[in-house]
């Protein structure tokens, strides 16, 4: 899973990379505030990359005494970072430099140098999104290959990795600002408006904070340790209640811990009166099913207590703020 999060980064870093060099170049001839909007997209999205690696990297250490659960949340914080990265060098900046492109306009230069390099950076961005559609794909066991998995990818995207999931929502609100930059140069010349020039960049930018704000958002989230998702929860305990000699799920706790990885404490009722060899059987069968039935629950803590002979298990879903 890991290396198929590195091999989309790595994508995403050459893509970027080249694409930077070709937007500078358009954005000082030509003067576009749209073109320097995704100048400014890019350099976020390249430093973007070498955080997220970072946090790969260091999210597979060991465990060791002084991070007994692994260092999984490494790369929840460096997939903030990355998200602070496109909230102010891809969003705020974009967005000013709208501003000032409509409050000063300037008429643009080297029109068919700027789509001819916007045309080649969306090859070198579709590039970079079909590499992070196959990590997706192969990260949540779903077949990689042909058209059809553009299609697939919306609906399994919230089990992928923060690191991969960062690229995809990345290339994609790269590939729709190439698309709005070169609109608005087309009408700009068409129109001698340099008005629509402007906008791009403040739409560009719009859509660049607007993603920042929800990834940050979940990773601050994940880093805080929010439980795992309520039907997978949901699921275990009524699993787990089938188990023998379970009478009852008094209770169930989750904490992440990593990408795709819970920290899980479960409380079952058993018989009063079996004696704690029966007790430790109990709790090696549970926890043992629990982990092999579901791999996200990565550590499995089970308590056994005495049967209360009142129906404990029912799962309450937490009310989403």
């Amino acid at each position: 899973m890991a290396h198929s999060s590195e091999s989309a980064i790595k994508a995403a870093l050459i893509a970027n990379g080249v694409i930077m060099i070709m937007k500078l170049v358009a954005a000082t001839l030509s003067g576009s505030a749209s073109m320097m909007a995704e100048f400014k997209h890019s350099v976020g999205d390249w430093a973007n990359g070498f955080f997220l690696l970072i946090g790969i990297r260091q999210s597979q250490r060991p465990i060791d005494d002084k991070y007994q659960f692994g260092h999984g949340k490494r790369v929840f914080f460096w997939s903030f970072v990355a998200s602070l990265g496109m909230l102010f060098i891809g969003g705020a900046l974009s967005i000013y430099g709208g501003i000032q492109k409509i409050l000063h306009p300037e008429h643009l230069q080297y029109v068919g140098l700027n789509l001819g390099i916007i045309g080649v950076s969306i090859l070198f961005e579709i590039y970079s999104l079909t590499m992070a559609v196959k990590a997706i794909m192969v990260e949540v066991g779903e077949p990689s290959r042909g058209i059809g998995m553009y299609f697939r990818v919306l609906p399994v995207l919230s089990k992928a990795t923060p690191a991969t999931r960062f690229i995809f929502l990345e290339d994609s609100a790269a590939l729709i600002g190439l698309f709005v930059a070169g609109g608005a140069i087309i009408l700009s010349v068409v129109t001698h408006n340099v008005l629509f020039d402007g906008l791009a960049s403040i739409i560009i930018g719009m859509l660049l904070l607007s993603i920042g704000l929800a990834t940050a958002r979940e990773n601050v989230a994940a880093i805080l340790g929010e439980a795992a998702d309520p039907e997978q929860v949901e699921k275990m305990g009524n699993y787990v209640l089938a188990l023998g000699g379970v009478k009852d799920v008094h209770s169930v706790r989750s904490m992440c811990i990593g990408p795709n990885s819970y920290l899980v404490e479960i409380v079952i009722e058993a018989n009063e009166r079996i004696c704690l060899s029966e007790c430790d059987i109990i709790n090696n069968r549970v926890t043992t099913a629990v982990s092999k039935a579901f791999k996200e629950f990565t550590h499995v803590h089970v308590s056994v207590i005495s049967d209360d002979k009142i129906k404990d298990w029912h799962y309450i879903r937490p009310v989403t703020q």
